[in-house]
């Protein structure tokens, strides 16, 4: 056990040595083992001399010194620890016969032969728990230390104790009775019981306990929660086979070499102390022994334990009398007094307790209720004038009914009582002589009427809990039934059970047992405990099931039924405008009809003959139309006719149509270097090639590109296609080549760093172009990329192309909304359509161009796709560039017909032939595929789900910043990686952020209806469930593990509790107490599901470790970076100003900038403007700025709030500012600030809070945390460039050593092995 002197010393000081005023405030079990008077009682019965001279060996905080000091005339306490002996100098100040010796005991001896000292030795020399290793050297040392007939007594734990093999933890200095014999031969050995340090019974070889003595063990205070074995019942099987001895729980063991002096004409072989009762009523009991050796006799005698409870002893005579008189077959022993009536003497008597025959008669489990009937006949054998109905009077209420209501009150009326109610009135107390039934113990006998069933309610339940663990077929409701005691008569006793221990002890209850007692449970109640949590757990769990099915069912519900009330509402509206129309409408008809003039009607009806005969958009028409408009606009249309762009313009109206009237001819620019060559194959069509040009010419202006036309002998006006647009690569083929080798052909004349091959029958949007070619420049690994198609009704055609194993193909998505999640994150896919994609020249060059065995066409495009990865690269899906798709329209849709896509069926073969071992590793189409890895080519790699409140704002909050940092390494690590935002928002740019970094983002209404039914779905694909945040983990987690085998890694971001507790102490607020207490509860119920939890410092681990070690935890760097800063400026005389940057919704941000502008910047400007330098502006950074934040920037005070800023500002400020102050007076964590300011090569002052869980960052920044301090190292720091110059460098070297990503993933990497 701790040594706590230091305590002990500092709360007799404050308390000016009054012990149970210690105790009373201060309820910890070892100040209770050094202060407590119980202590005392181990020796309390032996008689000293009192002239002798003891050696008390140990300083033990006292706890034997005072009873030593009363008993001998001289105590000498040796002790090796200095302090110790203070502690007990300080509990006893100015006791004149006790000596302090700071020395060892063999020391002792040398020093008091050096003194001069009388060297006979000690009359007793005592080890009161205080026997140590090496035992036989500590011994020896104390024997030379006696007189010849000197004593030496010592008390150890036994090694062999029954408590320790019920599960108490074994202590340093235990040993077993033979061992102690060995060192002690010929010692007399006593055995405490529970223990030595806190003894109620001590037992001698003369008298050990019988069975039943131990059934109800007295519980020690060290006794653990649970037993792992029935104590009482061991005991007996101990006691009854007589190893009682081997089995104590520990030893007094008196040696002398002068065996003679161990023996004393009367001494005791047992005593019971019962010092945790009111002062009045505390006593001991003493079975002794008297005589010489073989005519020795005993007595029993109970003695008051301090001259308060003379008048409780006293009292026997009283009770012996009346119950006397009140029983006509029970006697009683009569009591004999001293003349200071301090104790009451009684025979010592033979025979057999009522306890222990009827305990003889339990078999199998039972015992007849006829005995026990006929024993309690035999109790209660009362004269009948003695007995009368129950009155409820003044002592009964002070005793028993301080809490009973009148309705208990009432039942007790009914009952019948004696004159004289004997509480003690127990089997075990009533004794089988050959001279009759003997009471043995009538302490507790009141001279008022108590209720009679009261009284035998007591006897059969102490009888039962004797004997509970062999009448394990009878309980004690049938027992107590047999003796028409009721369920409900029995809680009322049981409250007057209690109201009666309470007037015994009193405060005393509490003091001494209540704030201290461990009442262990033992296997039968474990048992019993896990059988309920068995059932109840199922229980749960069918709630749970029950309960998250109709939440999802309800959320179904709700959501179908916002979406129905919007739809009807938006229909009722439509309906109400359109019966408005018609309203109006069949008015206007109505109106016309009854003045239309027959001219009018006759128009109409030409007008409709000319239309059946010369359609529109028909050439007729147009040559008609033209020569109306010459007719009627003879000088407009002159141009048309006259110019050769009106030429071109009325020829281009006839074989495109009306879209060439709006662009006329069309200009490319002419590209010496393009970047792009833009391959579009053509055969006819010249209206959808015209029409996809336009689309190119109008969104694609920020990639350098040409446009090469490959012409497969067209026989419409695409053959004269450059009258309608110049700057364009035309390769016109001399015979039809088919579109295969008409695109290889084409693919010859390409001058770009890569080629995209483009369909005519496309139109492409916005950023086409340049979200593939950034794409395929930023990862080398990746050889092609395409766009996703839609059609022109806005459908999703395809998302990327699926093969499965049998060579049978999926247009990923086709028909679906292409705006869903699930079709707009970058993503490797099997193929994509030839329509629209885009490789390197080099490697279109390497494998040679599309395989001529699938010409004409078909299936050329999934081929290239297996070519590319054979090659070694990837095919990757790019959702930003979006393609409009007239699919059909190039080569038809029917594959039984005489067009090209009959192809498509023949070639599949081809295909599937080629790549067969290929095809072999495809996912495999069993009927009804599950495409969810297939869709990205994710069989084999590992799925992480990361989970948080939103999608990580990475350039707004630290938090997020670090969900984005782990989100990059878990991809650089092979990981395939789902992020689940609980928002369920689509936020820009941070979404699309993700998703282009190949992170499918789990948003939107329909993930918000059906997340649950996507995590059991997709439960045996996802590895790991990445949960952050207890807010959001919390409402996670119970599902994951109950319905997937995920498994589950929690991170804390900071351990929530901790934080508000050091809020609470700055601000006093108990809400903030009630939050931490909640956050706690939260967070350590997290981390016990979680497979393992991670936090961003070793000082949360610690803290969580400390609460709990069995949770599995760890700390972890909060910010991992990829790449580190190339060039930062360290002439610091060019920058200038101080920064803070951290969000203000979190509140310790908050609290910094308040307590920095209000308490220290002010100390900063003075001491800067003391030394003659002008004092620096203090920039605050940060989103979410406050109200109160924003009313700290007042005109000339230098406090500039700029709020949030964009990555490139804040890459600025860290630039250009010449420190950084991060003043935390409360949080947890690392914080992500002063990470980031380290990385960003910034000198830093900060507080203990702010650098705290940062490993070995104290040579990288300044640490204060009082204003004073703080400005005064900011004012200096800020003057002197070197050491600015100095700090900048070591945090460049520090940042790469402990933030890189490969020194984070070395901390985890084995949480994340594959299940």
């Amino acid at each position: 056990m701790k040594k706590i002197d230091d305590e002990i010393q500092l709360l007799l000081k404050e308390h000016n040595g009054n012990i149970r005023e210690i105790l009373e405030e201060n309820s910890r079990l070892d100040y209770l083992y050094a202060l407590s008077e119980q202590r005392e009682l181990l020796l309390e019965w032996y008689e000293f001399h009192p002239e002798g001279e003891l050696l008390q060996v140990g300083a033990d905080y006292g706890a034997m010194t005072g009873l030593f000091r009363t008993s001998v005339a001289q105590v000498t306490v040796v002790d090796e620890d200095a302090n110790a002996l203070r502690t007990v100098e300080l509990r006893y100040p100015g006791a004149a016969n006790i000596r302090y010796e700071n020395s060892s005991l063999s020391d002792l001896k040398e020093k008091r032969s050096a003194g001069g000292e009388k060297t006979e030795g000690f009359d007793y020399v005592v080890f009161a728990g205080t026997l140590q290793a090496p035992y036989e050297e500590q011994l020896q040392a104390a024997k030379a230390l006696l007189k010849p007939d000197g004593v030496l007594i010592a008390a150890v734990p036994n090694a062999l104790g029954m408590k320790y093999f019920a599960g108490t933890a074994e202590e340093a200095n235990a040993m077993t009775k033979t061992q102690l014999a060995q060192l002690l031969p010929g010692g007399r050995f006593y055995y405490p019981m529970p223990d030595y340090r806190t003894p109620v019974s001590i037992y001698s070889d003369q008298y050990l306990p019988k069975k039943g003595d131990m059934t109800r063990v007295t519980p020690a205070y060290d006794y653990p929660g649970y037993h792992m074995m029935d104590m009482g019942e061991k005991f007996d099987t101990a006691c009854e086979a007589g190893l009682f001895d081997l089995y104590a729980n520990s030893y007094l063991v008196f040696w002398s070499s002068s065996p003679e002096r161990l023996e004393k004409g009367e001494e005791p072989v047992y005593v019971k102390y019962n010092k945790t009762r009111k002062e009045i009523f505390q006593i001991k009991t003493c079975i002794c022994e008297a005589g010489k050796e073989g005519g020795r006799s005993r007595y029993v005698e109970k003695a008051a334990l301090s001259l308060a409870g003379s008048a409780h002893i006293d009292s026997f005579r009283k009770k012996e009398e009346e119950l006397t008189q009140q029983h006509r077959v029970l006697k009683v022993a009569s009591p004999e007094y001293r003349p200071d009536r301090n104790s009451a003497f009684f025979p010592y008597l033979e025979g057999q307790t009522w306890a222990e025959k009827l305990g003889q008669q339990i078999s199998g489990g039972q015992l007849p209720l006829e005995a026990l009937s006929q024993a309690m006949d035999q109790v209660y054998d009362i004269r009948p004038e003695y007995r009368s109905s129950f009155v409820r009077t003044e002592e009964f209420d002070e005793v028993f009914g301080q809490d009973l209501c009148e309705e208990e009150l009432a039942l007790l009326g009914q009952d019948t009582s004696c004159r004289v109610s004997n509480i003690d009135a127990l089997f075990e107390n009533m004794l089988l002589t050959e001279d009759g039934i003997y009471c043995l113990d009538y302490e507790w006998v009141f001279l008022f009427p108590v209720p009679e069933h009261f009284v035998k309610y007591r006897i059969l339940y102490y009888f039962y809990e004797q004997y509970s663990s062999v009448m394990k077929q009878l309980s004690l409701d049938q027992i107590l039934s047999a003796f028409g005691i009721t369920p409900e008569m029995a809680e009322v006793y049981r409250k007057m059970e209690v109201n009666f221990q309470n007037y015994v002890h009193g405060e005393n209850q509490q003091l001494y047992l209540g704030n201290y007692m461990v009442y262990s449970r033992g296997v039968k109640e474990i048992r019993q405990t896990e059988s309920d949590l068995a059932r109840a757990r199922e229980r749960i769990e069918q709630m749970k099931i029950h309960s998250r099915e109709k939440d999802v069912t309800i959320r179904k519900i709700t959501e179908v039924q916002r979406l129905t009330n919007n739809h009807v509402t938006n229909l009722e509206a439509i309906i109400r405008d359109l019966r408005h129309e018609i309203d109006e409408m069949s008015k206007t008809l109505a109106y016309l009809d009854k003045h239309e003039a027959l001219l009018f009607r006759l128009r109409r009806k030409l007008g409709d003959a000319f239309n059946k005969k010369y359609p529109k958009g028909t050439p007729q028409r147009k040559r008609l139309a033209y020569k109306k408009e010459y007719v009627l606009h003879p000088i407009r249309s002159m141009k048309l006719y006259s110019t050769p762009e009106g030429k071109n313009l009325r020829d281009g109206d006839f074989h495109i149509g009306e879209i060439y009237k709006q662009h006329g001819r069309l200009k490319f620019e002419q590209v010496e270097n393009p970047v792009v060559s833009i391959v579009i194959p053509v055969y006819n069509q010249i209206h959808y090639t015209y029409a996809c040009l336009v689309s190119i010419l109008e969104h694609t202006k920020d990639v350098p590109y040409e446009v090469i036309i490959a012409d497969d002998v067209s026989t419409d006006a695409t053959e004269h296609l450059s009258r309608y647009a110049e700057g364009l690569v035309i390769c016109r083929n001399t015979t039809n080549q088919g579109f295969l080798r008409n695109c290889n052909n084409a693919a010859r004349h390409a001058c770009g760093k890569y080629i995209m091959f483009l369909n005519n029958d496309t139109q492409v949007t916005e950023n086409w172009l340049s979200s593939l070619v950034d794409l395929i420049e930023r990862d080398p690994s990746i050889g092609m990329v395409g766009s996703k198609l839609v059609y022109p009704d806005g459908r999703l055609q395809e998302a990327g192309g699926i093969i499965w194993s049998d060579g049978s193909g999926w247009n990923y998505g086709r028909l679906d909304d292409p705006d869903k999640p699930e079709y707009n994150y970058v993503k490797d896919v099997d193929y994509i359509s030839g329509a629209a994609i885009l490789l390197s020249n080099d490697l279109w060059k390497q494998i040679g161009g599309f395989d001529t065995r699938f010409a004409p066409a078909y299936c050329e495009d999934s081929d290239l796709a297996f070519e590319v990865r054979k090659a070694g690269y990837r095919v990757v899906y790019q959702p930003l560039s979006k393609v409009i798709h007239f699919e059909g329209v190039s080569n038809g849709t029917d594959v039984e017909g005489t067009g090209l896509k009959r192809y498509q069926v023949a070639n599949s073969r081809k295909l599937k032939e080629k790549w067969a071992e290929e095809f072999a590793k495809q996912c495999e189409n069993d009927g009804n595929p599950d495409p969810f890895r297939a869709r990205e080519r994710s069989m084999g790699k590992p799925i992480v789900l990361v989970v948080d409140h939103y999608v990580p704002t990475y350039d707004k909050d630290a938090g997020s910043k670090t969900t984005y940092q782990y989100l990059k390494m878990f991809l650089k690590k092979g990981f395939v990686v789902k992020f689940l935002g609980d928002n369920f928002m689509h936020e820009e740019p941070y979404t699309t952020e993700l998703e282009q970094m190949g992170i499918e983002v789990l948003y939107g209404p329909e993930y918000q209806v059906k997340i649950w039914d996507w995590l059991r779905e997709h439960g045996d694909d996802i590895d790991v469930a990445y949960l952050n945040r207890p807010h959001i983990a919390s409402k996670y987690i119970d599902y994951i593990l109950d319905n997937t085998d995920i498994k589950v890694i929690y991170y804390g971001h900071d351990l929530h509790f901790l934080r508000e507790s050091r809020e609470y102490q700055i601000t006093g607020d108990p809400k903030i107490r009630e939050d931490a207490e909640y956050w706690k509860s939260i967070e350590l119920t997290l981390m016990s599901k979680a497979a393992v939890s991670y936090y961003p410092s070793y000082i949360e681990r610690d803290a969580i470790r400390e609460i709990d070690p069995t949770i599995s935890v760890k700390d972890i760097t909060a910010y991992v970076f990829d790449q580190f800063k190339e060039t930062i400026q360290e002439d610091f005389a060019k920058r200038e100003g101080l920064l803070f940057v951290g969000g203000f919704a979190h509140p310790p941000n908050a609290d910094a900038v308040l307590w920095f502008a209000r308490d220290i910047y002010p100390l900063i400007r003075r001491k800067m403007e003391e030394a003659g330098a002008a004092a620096p502006d203090f920039y605050v950074v940060g989103s979410k700025v406050t109200d109160e934040i924003r009313a700290l920037e007042q005109p000339g005070n230098g406090i500039i709030i700029k709020g949030f800023v964009s990555e490139e500002e804040l890459e600025r400020l860290y630039a250009e500012c010449r420190i950084v102050v991060v003043p935390l007076r409360y949080g947890a964590g690392v914080k992500g600030k002063v990470v980031e300011a380290i990385y960003n090569g910034a000198p830093i002052v900060t507080t203990s809070i702010g650098a705290e869980g940062i490993p070995q960052v104290e040579d990288v920044l300044v640490v204060e945390d009082e204003p004073e301090q703080f400005a005064q190292a900011v004012a200096d720091l800020y003057q002197n460039e070197a050491a600015c110059r100095e700090l900048c460098e070591r945090t460049q070297r520090y940042i790469r050593e402990h933030f890189s990503m490969d020194a984070a993933w070395r901390v985890i990497e084995e949480d994340f092995c594959r299940r």
